[in-house]
């Protein structure tokens, strides 16, 4: 009986299916017998479990597929699987290509896993552009230096990447073609070795044969394995001063001795690069020094820009979000306590923490039923990030506003990018825009205003990013950052105000600000750094209530701190406070300048400000004698320094100042409109609609500028109908030949894109024709000789030319009907060609992050995106997906395309995607698109946007008409 088992259990096993092997359970419930006889059996057979078949299946399979392709990727073995009906999860394909019958797929795979190109050399290292450009720049002169490069020193503190900085330098010299593809790269760390400076040279240099005890063979040491490529010695003050002497040799004639060798010379053929974390004015010889002739300092985290070091903390996420396999959602408080918080250990510490922080939370994700693993404050974490935390410096002092963010790991995702709000140094700043302002030799009383202008900009940045306090530490986290002091004085200030002004809805967040700068204003008056505010007097006349208050504050601060506050930055403070007493929330609005010859500029400024109680509109004068280019060069500078979002509006009266605004926004990018003949009423106008308007009516430069020009013109201007048909232009005449030509020819140049047809109004069928076109068309005017007086359509009279002012009320109508279209949804920055994507579910998990942490949807969204695809199919016959989720959970309305390079399976294994369109739309936005799911199945359609060969003309085949 037991021999039939054997039989029957080795028949079983012999004709499963490969990559579905039968459990020692299925196999007991066929046969009707015991699982532990099935399994003693099984092991008698020398037969191994189901699971280990299973692997060794998928290898065999995998070996054969890396046999008829050695180039083969991780994301195609998994595609090849999957084509056979056989899902296989990256993680578990992942562990497969770690054995040792698959190791030369471990290559491809790790190089798929990490984003960067394996080539990469400096540019994979953050800050490259901007706080390690000195640093590369001596690293590049040092590799390609004739004819064997310079010995070079690499200096910083510990954990600031001198080993990684290293790495990069030998990589350049490989895609310099400096060294051969094969040369080596080797690295010793003298500390390891310290306590036995005799091990240490025998290891650096080899030994001879009865240099000591044991010595019993000549052996080679580590300079001659790097010989033809790099040799690298980490904390190299700790190889002892006679090892320093022995490397004189190496660096002055490229020769060495070994151990024990007194004739005997041989060469070395290497690249040396030592580092260091001491002083090597201490701690190297004064001799070997002199032999290094590149020293490399790399900055400590404190002083690199508070960007790289967001950057930072994005990337450690991302990697533990790839180590992990699992989805990672970090709230923004962590991630701004993890930037704002000072590491003594530097980035070597701060990966440390954040893989030590997800840790934690992966055990708390593994003891729930949680998908995703959670990053949000809780003991643990707080102790973490703020135990033993000694505060942080001007660099690291600027408050961030972050926005949750989530992390996939995602091998084709790629790394997170983003662009930090950061509130300046607002006293760096002043500093220098007040000198470069004196150095052009710029009137005082103009100098003053131009601050005012910029100081109000600066704050302006706190107010365009509202009442987010939820996105900062609270007031008790505050002490951790400014000190019990501040934090303390601050809390208890916010107690008195709230009192004071209880109907005043107080913004904490500006509260965190003010209390970052005093943190910053105490360190300025420590250490007797300058304080400037040019517009002190303006802020004690204008905001009294605001400097008395300020003062108070002050008082407590001066007796806590043991300093005495200048009444300059008492001035700045009464700005925050006046901020903090904001009922409204202003956003940056667009900027109004005037330039005129003579002083008309000023003279109708001043009465504008006077009369409307304001004082922003900036006036610059052009004396007759003067050169335009001068006037320019001015108004480019002071451009510049109000550096407003939202454009500039530009009035001036005549001649060659007409030009301005292109070129302002030629040097600059600043969006500008330029309205000529200027007058005072146009003037006002501009400033009603810009800061007295209903705060809620978003006033545009376009839409400022085309309603002041249309206020100008003799004849009426009728809205455009919205409609999905073609838009047209008609040119009228008689005859429709003679004037309609010159009409035609003169819009075809103005709007290229745009349908123009030629129309006699003698002709007998003149409103028949009009009824067709209108049945076809959306007229938006017709431009000609005699008005036909066309019910709905704007005319636009054309008499001995196309004057400006009759272009600007075309471009008026035109804009009517171009605003709020398709390509308003469209953005470059959402339009992906040619990716490559393992599976569904990876597309679709990176798609939802770029989406949620750009701030276009709520993280639900992602959540109702997979219960969509749940419920059936999302694909078109044509390879177009259209996956979507709820429009509830859309913050802003943004369309994803993603066209792949190779195809992907979306529903089922006969059902293929080449190109992804996700919409997430709100619900006002829905009709908008709807052209665009009709276009979308066509098939004519996507082979143009398959045959686009950029983001641009992809663009331009969505939207052909506009």
């Amino acid at each position: 009986m037991v021999k039939n088992n054997k039989e029957e259990i080795k028949k079983l096993i012999l004709n499963e299916k490969p990559f579905e092997p039968l459990s020692d359970e299925k196999i007991a419930n066929t046969l009707s017998i015991l699982r532990e006889t099935v399994t003693e059996t099984r092991k008698s057979l020398r037969i191994i479990n189901s699971r280990e078949r299973k692997k060794k299946n998928i290898q065999d399979a995998i070996l054969k597929m890396q046999e008829k392709n050695p180039e083969i990727t991780i994301s195609q073995i998994i595609m090849n699987f999957s084509m056979q009906g056989i899902d296989l999860s990256r993680k578990y394909t992942t562990s497969i290509l770690a054995d040792e019958k698959t190791s030369e797929l471990v290559v491809e795979t790790v190089k798929e896993l990490t984003v960067e190109d394996p080539k990469q050399d400096f540019s994979k290292l953050v800050g490259f552009d901007y706080s390690l450009v000195k640093n590369i720049q001596q690293a590049k002169a040092a590799i390609l230096y004739p004819p064997a490069g310079l010995p070079t020193l690499i200096v910083g503190e510990s954990g600031t990447g001198k080993s990684l900085f290293a790495e990069c330098m030998y990589q350049y010299a490989l895609n310099k073609k400096v060294l051969k593809e094969d040369a080596p790269f080797v690295s010793l760390n003298c500390a390891d070795y310290a306590d036995n400076p005799q091990l240490l040279l025998s290891i650096l240099y080899g030994y001879k044969k009865g240099a000591f005890t044991g010595a019993d063979q000549n052996t080679e040491g580590m300079v001659d394995a790097a010989q033809g490529g790099v040799l690298f010695l980490d904390e190299i003050h700790r190889l002892p001063a006679k090892g320093q002497e022995m490397l004189f040799s190496i660096l002055d004639k490229g020769k060495f001795r070994r151990l024990g060798e007194t004739n005997v010379e041989h060469e070395a053929s290497v690249y040396f690069i030592g580092a260091t974390t001491e002083n090597i004015e201490s701690s190297l010889l004064l001799t070997f020094r002199r032999r290094i002739p590149m020293i490399i300092e790399l900055p400590n985290l404190r002083n690199r820009s508070i960007q790289e070091k967001a950057q930072l903390v994005y990337d450690f996420f991302q990697e533990e979000a790839n180590r992990t396999q699992c989805k990672i959602l970090v709230k923004n408080k962590i991630l701004s306590a993890f930037v704002l918080k000072e590491y003594q250990g530097n980035v070597g510490q701060l990966r440390s923490e954040i893989q030590v922080t997800c840790a934690n939370a992966y055990v708390e994700k593994m003891n729930s039923d949680k998908t995703e693993i959670h990053i949000d404050f809780n003991e643990l974490i707080y102790n973490t990030l703020f135990q033993n935390n000694q505060g942080t410096d001007n660099q690291h002092s600027r408050s961030i506003v972050f926005q949750d963010m989530l992390f996939v790991p995602h091998i084709t995702a790629a790394k997170v990018s983003h662009t930090y709000p950061i509130f300046e140094d607002i006293y760096k700043k002043v500093e220098l825009k007040y000198y470069e302002l004196k150095k052009m030799g710029i009137d005082p009383g103009e100098i003053e205003k131009i601050m005012w202008t910029f100081v109000l900009n600066k704050f302006d940045l706190i107010r365009s990013e509202g009442h987010a306090e939820n996105q900062l530490l609270s007031l008790d986290e505050l002490k951790y950052l400014v000190g019990e002091n501040i934090s303390q004085t601050i809390k208890s200030f916010f107690d008195e105000i709230t009192q004071v002004h209880a109907a005043i809805e107080i913004n904490k967040k500006v509260l965190i600000y003010l209390a970052i700068h005093l943190s910053e204003a105490v360190k300025r008056i420590k250490y007797g750094q300058e304080i400037i505010n040019p517009n002190l007097v303006y802020i004690k006349e204008n905001f009294a209530h605001e400097y008395d208050l300020a003062r108070h504050l002050v008082r407590t601060i001066e007796q806590k701190e043991n300093v005495i506050i200048p009444d300059g930055e008492i001035g700045f403070i009464a700005m925050y406070i006046k901020e903090l007493l904001q009922i409204t929330d202003k956003k940056n609005k667009v900027a109004i300048i005037t330039v005129c010859h003579g002083k008309v500029a000023s003279e109708m400024i001043a009465v504008v400000n006077q009369l409307m109680g304001v004082d922003f509109p900036i006036a610059i004068d052009m004396p007759f004698n003067t050169n335009p280019i001068e006037i320019f060069e001015k108004v480019i500078n002071i451009a510049q320094t109000i550096k407003s979002d939202s454009g500039i509006l530009f009035f001036v009266d005549m001649g060659s100042l007409v030009n301005v605004g292109d070129i302002v926004t030629k040097r600059t990018g600043i969006k500008t409109r330029t309205i000529d003949r200027v007058d005072m009423v146009s003037v006002m106008e501009a400033v009603r609609k810009i800061y007295i308007a209903d705060q809620n009516a978003e006033e545009t430069l376009d839409d400022i500028y085309y309603d002041i020009v249309s206020t100008r013109y003799s004849y009426p201007m009728l809205s455009v109908n919205e409609s999905n048909k073609p838009s047209l232009l008609l040119c009228l005449c008689l005859t429709g030949h003679g004037v309609a030509v010159k009409i035609k020819e003169l819009l075809i140049e103005y709007y290229p894109k745009l349908k123009i047809l030629l129309l006699g109004i003698m002709d007998e069928d003149f409103t028949l024709q009009i009824n067709k076109i209108k049945q076809q068309y959306n007229i938006i005017a017709a431009v000609g000789t005699i008005n036909p007086h066309i019910n709905g359509v704007n005319f636009i009279p054309f008499e001995s030319g196309f004057s400006s002012d009759k272009k600007q009320f075309l471009d008026c109508l035109v804009r009517q009907y171009q605003s709020n279209t398709l390509k308003s949804f469209l953005k470059a920055e959402l339009i992906f060609l040619d990716q490559e994507y393992a599976d569904k579910k990876c597309l679709l998990e990176t798609i939802g992050s770029l989406l949620f942490n750009r701030g276009y949807i709520k993280n639900e969204f992602i959540t109702s995106l997979f219960a969509r695809e749940e419920m059936g199919s999302t694909i078109f016959k044509n390879g177009v997906g259209i996956p979507h989720g709820l429009p509830a959970f859309v913050k802003e309305t943004a369309i994803v395309f993603i066209r792949l390079k190779k195809p992907i399976v979306w529903d089922s294994f006969d059902h293929f995607v080449t190109m992804i369109c996700l919409p997430a739309v709100k619900k006002d936005d829905v009709a908008t698109i709807n052209d665009l799911f009709f276009s979308l199945k066509n098939k004519d359609a996507v082979q143009q946007l398959n045959q686009a060969k950029d983001v641009g003309e992809f663009i331009g085949k969505l939207c052909p008409k506009q």
